[in-house]
């Protein structure tokens, strides 16, 4: 039984260098390749937070804000004047999704600032440019597994609307195979101490 802590590291270690690594989620200019789901919104619909259907079991897609937000058509728009910050994500915190789309509309020519979060609470994305035509249209891919939990959009223009939101790939989060191996082996190992503290309690 002395054996069992160094048994247990190198097949923890094993289990570590088996991982493979986690693919970057890549945050581009331009129109999504492929069809994705739209984003259904009610018309007239006001708050800081926006909430849409997608997909054909109707997941429940949040669109929050700093300032106060209102639908127009299919089309979210600030209340009064502008806006610089949202917030996308799904209303199901066991749900993520793998690619998105939308289409900022800016006031003014400027930069804005695109991260998607996964599911381990690591970020990717970068700074972009906006123009004023009303067609600076983003996409959001993940590949490899890897999987994506929200969309966080700030501005230095101030943004008029945000139109043709739309996701694709939404499913359950479940564990990674290696975070399986992992648990097994935590549970082996708890059970292997209780084992050798009764064995040691009847001697």
């Amino acid at each position: 039984m002395k054996r069992l802590p160094t048994t247990l590291a190198a097949g923890a270690f094993a289990l570590l260098l088996a991982t493979p690594a986690f693919a970057d989620i890549a945050v581009l200019e331009g129109q999504a390749p492929g069809a994705l789901d739209p984003v259904s919104f009610t018309g007239g619909d006001t708050g800081f937070q926006i909430v849409g259907l997608v997909g054909p079991d109707d997941a429940q897609v949040t669109v929050n804000g700093a300032e106060a937000l209102v639908v127009q058509g299919q089309t979210i728009e600030a209340v009064a004047d502008t806006f610089n910050f949202l917030l996308f994500t799904l209303a199901d915190a066991g749900l993520a999704f793998t690619s998105a789309q939308f289409n900022l509309n800016a006031a003014a020519a400027g930069t804005t600032t695109i991260r998607a979060f996964d599911q381990f609470g690591n970020d990717f994305g970068g700074t972009f440019s906006v123009g004023v035509n009303g067609a600076n249209f983003f996409h959001v891919s993940a590949t490899a597994g890897q999987r994506i939990q929200s969309i966080v959009v700030m501005s230095s223009a101030d943004l008029e609307d945000v139109s043709q939101i739309r996701l694709g790939g939404i499913s359950a989060l479940v564990p990674e195979p290696a975070s399986w191996g992992m648990m097994i082996l935590g549970f082996g190992a708890a059970g292997a101490v209780i084992r050798q503290r009764r064995r040691s309690a009847t001697l």
